[in-house]
């Protein structure tokens, strides 16, 4: 089954930073919450490949 391209949201208002890295984020997939770390993109896919439940 395919999906249409993912919805990106803006939160370059909420000046996040990655939790890694520090990088600035701008975008993300999902809207973040306050009680979880976020990540860019290159820190998330190592965080993924760690924890074979993210794995697809």
């Amino acid at each position: 089954m395919q999906r249409g391209p993912r919805k990106m949201f803006d939160v370059r208002h909420l000046g996040l930073t990655c939790a890694d890295c520090g990088a600035p984020i701008e975008e993300l997939p999902f809207m973040p919450k306050t009680d979880r770390p976020v990540y860019c993109q290159k820190c998330a896919r190592n965080h993924r490949r760690q924890n074979p439940r993210f794995l697809r």
